[in-house]
């Protein structure tokens, strides 16, 4: 059985999703980064999102 985490993009708890750099991200929001292009808005709130998220782990 999986356990259910915290998306650390979308913080929805879901059990279906990757870590990444220690950080959880749910498969939904991996799917979107992907096929985010580089010049959307929306990327560069995938990049902050993974800083923050990092950090966060990096200081834990």
């Amino acid at each position: 059985m999986k356990s259910t985490e915290s998306c650390s993009i979308c913080s929805k708890k879901t059990d279906d999703g990757i870590h990444l750099l220690q950080v959880y991200i749910c498969r939904s929001c991996e799917k979107e980064m992907i096929n985010t292009p580089t010049d959307d808005p929306k990327y560069q709130y995938f990049v902050q999102q993974m800083n923050k998220a990092h950090r966060s782990v990096i200081v834990s």
